[in-house]
């Protein structure tokens, strides 16, 4: 499989571009679902990239939910997943106390990662032409619900937005401390975002830290967000247990009369977050 790649010094990162090159790939339907990709050896020697790099694309469509690697056999494309628009940006805190219940978390991790840190995971950062040199903060932390663990969040922002807000460890070690409510208090507002949901089995390590077996459902969210200026200030991604954590959506048609399935609808996610502890997935403080 050839590409087109610009291999000018200071141009895109080539693994973005090879991983948006294969998109376009599937949106022609020139790789349908199911279709095996070749592999990152092959790729490589045909559009003179590193393996590493090959892999790092590959990374980045196995994040978007793009591609499915399969151990042993390959990587291959996935069936295109049906997408609703969830028009909401509030944070983890702010569900969960909307709710009456308490949320809190413990701080696993606390990293900043320079650019080409190899550490560093692939993200919509590295999209970014003024924030892919810079550097990110990343923190993890296992969020809870009355001290029950129901989710994991890996979020990154850029490191002088971190400072601005004078997010360090401490900080971030913090039970109680909000990202969100720290951004606007120092007066960043967020104002637009994406927002992605697919359903994931949990892996060993994720099971161990949330109390659960190895293969649990989990459902998996990632959120790029800007502020009013169009900046990417972050990107998070969360596991939530499946039976502790679900999305509901209320259809509402623009107009009214008319076929339902004829309608254009606005989605909305509504209560969301947590479901209701009256459905038995949540104990509340007692």
């Amino acid at each position: 499989m050839r590409v087109e790649l610009d291999h000018a010094r200071g141009g895109e990162p080539l693994y973005v571009q090879l991983a948006r090159a294969i998109e376009s790939f599937i949106a022609r339907e020139e790789l349908k679902p199911g279709d095996l990709l070749p592999s990152e050896t092959v790729l490589a020697s045909e559009n003179r990239l590193s393996r590493a790099t090959v892999i790092k694309a590959f990374d980045t469509l196995l994040e978007r939910g793009v591609v499915t690697r399969r151990q042993g056999r390959g990587t291959f494309v996935n069936a295109r997943p049906m997408e609703r628009q969830l028009p909401e940006l509030t944070s983890f805190s702010e569900h969960v106390h909307g709710l009456g219940l308490v949320p809190g978390s413990t701080l696993l991790s606390f990293e900043v990662l320079a650019s080409g840190d190899r550490d560093r995971p692939a993200s919509a950062f590295d999209a970014e032409p003024l924030l892919s040199d810079q550097s990110l903060v990343r923190i993890e932390r296992l969020r809870t619900v009355g001290k029950e663990p129901v989710g994991i969040q890996r979020a990154m922002i850029p490191a002088d937005v971190a400072e601005s807000i004078g997010l360090d460890e401490p900080a971030a070690a913090d039970g109680g401390y909000s990202l969100y409510e720290s951004l606007r208090h120092n007066g960043v507002y967020l104002t637009s975002g994406e927002e992605s949901l697919r359903a994931i089995n949990a892996d060993e390590h994720d099971a161990s830290l949330l109390g659960v077996e190895e293969g649990v459902a989990l459902i998996e969210v990632v959120r790029n967000s800007r502020d009013a200026d169009g900046r990417l200030i972050e990107v998070v991604r969360a596991r939530y247990l499946g039976t502790k954590y679900l999305y509901h959506i209320t259809f509402a048609p623009t107009h009214h009369g008319g076929n339902l399935e004829e309608t254009t609808r606005a989605g909305l996610r509504s209560g969301g977050g947590l479901a209701a502890a009256s459905e038995r997935m949540l104990g509340r403080d007692e």
